[in-house]
């Protein structure tokens, strides 16, 4: 499973363009973010009855960018949402411009298990000045930056390339994940580019590798045998 984060703006005059081209980079760039040696591993995931790539996007469900990239990835089959909320719930949705965009919000949520929450406590709870709280917010979203930019394997930055307008902006997520070593593939104005490649060592198809070669292995008489037992237990518990 690749795991798939994203930094971005947050107002995009197009997100449906957006996701579309993002799906594009997907298609065309994963391939090449891996070096030689892995892509002979990678090569027989892509024949017709191995195992399928499946992707994990890690995202902030904000407003734009990181709603845009995953929606674009849970359209993969098989996709799978983390969501990491930088602030507790019901401080997240007061930073949401609308009744629909926080219709949308929930949504996503929906299809994350369990999503991670990096901040439980209220912001007035530690701030009482207006000052205070914009700053313990802007922290509160680059910790869920940098979260996300070290659990990845690719970073999606939807970026128009400008200085970050403040701490915990899209260019500073971005320069931490050139610092990590993270292969990135920014998108903007309809196209895209790999701002960083190799990283420290590109992506790496070991695991799908060896997940691919146990689901090629023929099960043997005696494996069939303890399946059909076990799923006879299983029936019998399920069905009294």
């Amino acid at each position: 499973m690749r795991r798939i984060g994203v930094t971005g703006h947050r107002k995009l005059e197009n997100p449906a363009a957006i996701e579309a081209l993002v799906k594009q980079a997907i298609d065309a760039e994963i391939a090449g973010l891996f070096p030689p040696e892995s892509r002979l591993k990678l090569e027989p995931a892509r024949q017709a009855g191995a195992t399928p790539i499946s992707f994990r996007v890690l995202s902030a469900l904000a407003e734009g960018a990181d709603r845009v990239v995953a929606r674009a990835v849970l359209s993969y089959p098989g996709a799978r949402l983390e969501a990491v909320l930088p602030l507790a719930l019901e401080d997240y949705l007061e930073d949401f411009a609308s009744e629909e965009s926080r219709a949308e919000f929930a949504a996503l949520l929906a299809r994350c298990g369990k999503p991670v929450l990096l901040r439980s406590r209220r912001i007035l709870q530690d701030s009482s000045s207006p000052a205070g709280q914009a700053e313990l917010r802007k922290d509160a979203y680059a910790q869920a930056g940098r979260y996300v930019v070290d659990r990845c394997d690719l970073l999606i930055a939807v970026w128009d390339g400008e200085p970050s307008s403040g701490h915990g902006g899209t260019a500073e997520i971005v320069q931490y994940a050139k610092e990590q070593g993270r292969p990135i593939v920014r998108v903007w104005g309809g196209f895209f580019e790999v701002l960083n490649a190799g990283g420290n060592n590109g992506l790496d198809a070991s695991a799908l590798d060896g997940v691919d070669r146990f689901n090629r292995q023929a099960a043997t008489p005696g494996e069939r045998a303890r399946s059909s037992r076990n799923a006879i237990r299983l029936e019998s518990v399920i069905r009294p």
